[in-house]
């Protein structure tokens, strides 16, 4: 909310250091607190990790799977204890692995804190590099925010198991990765879930489809469905990938779907 006078905030930076033995580091993102206001305004986190794999080309963005999710949890339920600088330590030696660090905090006056937030984030962790690339991780990750809400409050976000590569079902190192997968029993059939913006990223839309394709003629049966944007893009780009999911044998579904599908998981865990 915008003030009449300038208010106190501090900002840390989010950092990842992927090497331990070099001492380099890359910011990803960036978290603002307003200590006046009762704690925590936001944490912003970059979609794209291309800039941390220049430093270190061996890095494995799925080592930090839901990075964003767990520091704004763990930064609402903070508050007054992370305007300790021992805070700040110790959740950097907690959190996800060794390669995450969080700087001490730092003061900066403003009007507008959410928007302060924003500038601080394009000031020290926006990458500045391939922005198309980083647009479409950006819609992969709002999806990804919508359905990791409904997961949660259906009950079933612990049941799935996030970012399975598709080496897991085929011989090859495949390293195709899967937003979710779940298969209840060992018997029973292997379901993936996948966020997907549609109309852009024709590549990773025939990444998804192929691998599909492949894993349904290995492992006979395989349930696989998608979730794209919303309100869901418009043009002969959308429907030439829902034809290329179609025949793919892929479910295609918009976010309003997503309590329907988390009602399903839940019947095939045998959940009330």
């Amino acid at each position: 909310m915008r003030t009449a006078e300038p208010c106190a905030c501090e900002f840390v930076l989010i950092r990842i250091a992927p090497d331990p033995i070099r001492n380099e580091a890359v910011n990803v993102g960036v978290a603002l607190f307003q200590p006046e206001a009762g704690g925590f305004v936001g944490v912003r986190i970059s979609p794209g990790w291309n800039h941390v794999r220049r430093l270190a080309p061996a890095f494995d963005p799925g080592d930090l799977e839901g990075l964003e999710a767990e520091l704004l949890e763990r930064f609402q339920a903070a508050a007054p204890a992370w305007r300790s600088r021992e805070y700040f330590l110790q959740l950097g030696l907690e959190s996800f692995s060794h390669c995450l660090q969080i700087s001490p905090p730092t003061a900066v006056l403003t009007r507008d804190p959410a928007q302060e937030l924003d500038r601080l984030y394009h000031a020290y962790a926006a990458p500045a590099a391939e922005p198309e690339a980083i647009v479409a991780a950006g819609a992969r990750q709002l999806i990804r925010n919508h359905l990791n809400r409904v997961f949660r409050e259906e009950r079933i976000y612990d049941k799935l198991y996030r970012g399975a590569r598709a080496s897991l079902w085929l011989r090859e190192p495949d390293r195709f990765r899967f937003h979710y997968h779940y298969q209840p029993r060992p018997e029973d059939t292997c379901h993936v879930i996948q966020a997907l913006p549609l109309g852009g990223e024709d590549g990773y839309v025939k990444d998804f489809c192929f691998t599909v394709q492949r894993l349904r003629a290995r492992l006979g049966e395989f349930d696989a469905a998608s979730f794209e944007q919303s309100p869901p893009a418009v043009g002969e780009v959308r429907d030439y990938h829902l034809e290329l999911l179609s025949g793919a044998g892929v479910r295609a579904l918009g976010l309003d779907k997503a309590a329907e599908e988390a009602a399903r998981i839940r019947h095939a865990f045998g959940m009330a």
